[in-house]
């Protein structure tokens, strides 16, 4: 397992600060000349077996910051057009080290381009939260500077392996909310939602912001485009907390009844402008199902809980009771009511049902229908 934690320093000295800025250019520059040589070059071991002793001889830093310029190049080489902006500068343990300084305060120290200097570590809740990360297992293995001399740590801990458990918790990702059903051998335990104020929330931040985006096309373009800026901000920010804490509650659900976690392997959510009509679009662009199944699988991955993707083909169409596939099943928007057998319940709740248990209900080159006729695969 690996994750990314703030590190905040306090203000270093304006010489220290000028070191960090001349690294900072010194690894942006080798990293430019690098980038045309990466695209050619075969393998990464031919890039640095060719350009290592040059670039060493012509910028005259630490040997490490040399090799860390070419691992930067030759994994950006095909994401990086002609113009490079920004690049981030990678530390690895030989770069630096946690240290105190005589007042027994922490600090990290760093190997710029000619020497090594010592910044001490703001004790904030970042702090607070390294060090607790640090207890519980957790090495560092790197440190990450940025363009504004911001700081990240990178961690990493021994991946548990995954338990085998007895029960399985399949999951509907809706616009509206999350569904969750937990069943063992056909019996439902539990079934529930998450989510339901994400979509209330996202719908609030479009209308704000559709306001804004009027008012900065009718004239007032400086504070309403700074606002605007400000809210986009914001309404990321809410979004991707909120799916780290559904991620957990739901792993903690799994663990609390024994389950392995089924999810739908969607894709291609994003249509472009024309092909969905405009609520349509809005409602499929609320999802953020991409951040989520990676929240989801980072928690899980931790607590050693399975995660398996399944395909989600008539997992909305399907009668959990006696297999009958239809849409004539939909009643509206969110109801199921079979027509065979008369099952009813929330149509989210019937496909977080149908999810966990997919690989078992359906061949996906082909489904044979309980009333005996054929229907080719496709997505709800």
């Amino acid at each position: 397992m690996q994750k990314c934690l703030p590190l905040n320093l306090l203000q270093p000295t304006r010489a220290k600060r000028r070191l960090l800025k001349e690294t900072y250019r010194t690894f942006f520059g080798m990293v430019e000349e690098l980038l045309p040589l990466a695209r050619r070059a075969g393998t990464r071991g031919q890039l640095q077996q060719e350009n290592y002793e040059c670039v060493r001889g012509e910028y005259g830093v630490a040997s490490q910051l040399v090799l860390e310029a070419i691992f930067y190049a030759w994994n950006h080489r095909k994401t990086i057009d002609d113009k490079m902006y920004r690049c981030s500068v990678r530390f690895d343990k030989r770069l630096f080290g946690f240290s105190k300084t005589k007042r027994e305060n922490p600090a990290v120290s760093l190997r710029t381009n000619h020497e090594r200097i010592g910044l001490p570590i703001s004790q904030d809740g970042a702090y607070i939260r390294l060090r607790e990360h640090i207890e519980d297992g957790w090495t560092a293995t790197s440190v990450i500077m940025k363009r504004n001399l911001k700081f990240l740590v990178v961690l990493k801990k021994k991946t548990p392996e995954p338990s085998v458990r007895s029960n399985w918790m399949g999951i509907d990702i809706n616009s509206s909310k999350i569904a969750v059903s937990v069943t063992s051998k056909g019996r439902v335990l539990k079934q529930t939602y998450f989510g339901q104020d994400v979509s209330t929330r996202q719908f609030s931040f479009e209308e704000r912001r559709g306001k804004l985006q009027e008012y900065r096309d009718n004239g007032s373009k400086g504070k309403a485009g700074l606002k605007l800026k400000r809210l986009s901000g914001a309404q990321r920010n809410y979004v991707r907390t909120r799916m780290w804490q559904i991620a957990n509650e739901v792993v903690n659900l799994a663990t609390q009844f024994d389950g392995n976690i089924a999810i739908e392997r969607l894709g291609h959510l994003r249509k472009r402008k024309g092909e969905w009509i405009k609520k349509g679009a809005r409602k499929v662009n609320r999802i953020p199902y991409g951040f989520f199944r990676h929240a989801l699988k980072h928690v899980a991955e931790r607590e050693g809980v399975i995660v398996k993707e399944v395909k989600p083909a008539y997992t909305s169409q399907t009668c959990p009771r006696c297999g009958h596939i239809g849409k004539e099943n939909w009643k509206g928007y969110s109801y199921f009511q079979c027509v065979k057998c008369g099952y009813e319940a929330d149509r989210d709740r019937t496909a977080s049902r149908n999810i966990e248990r997919a690989d078992k209900l359906f061949s996906y080159s082909q489904v044979q229908s309980p009333l005996g006729y054929a229907q080719s695969t496709g997505t709800f």
